[in-house]
């Protein structure tokens, strides 16, 4: 996903795991209502030491979470 390596570029070698996992976190959940909820919320903790990648998922987000709108059956491909 181009976001994913667009997000990781902004991290450093050291904190790129773990920003993958915080942002996978939104991929996680249940529903479109409740991604949208856990990406604004990462957002929002990043938004403080690493403001250009909390600008990023806030650019991003209608399109990134737009698959999060498909039957669970056919997200998961």
């Amino acid at each position: 996903m181009h976001f994913q390596r667009n997000a990781l570029a902004h991290a450093g070698k050291s904190s790129r795991r773990v920003v993958s996992a915080f942002i996978a976190t939104a991929f996680a959940q249940p529903d479109h209502a409740a991604a949208k909820t856990r990406w604004r919320l990462v957002a929002d903790q990043m938004r403080p030491k690493l403001p250009k990648r909390a600008t990023l998922m806030d650019t991003a987000e209608e399109d990134v979470l737009a698959c999060m709108t498909f039957p669970a059956q056919h997200r998961a491909k």
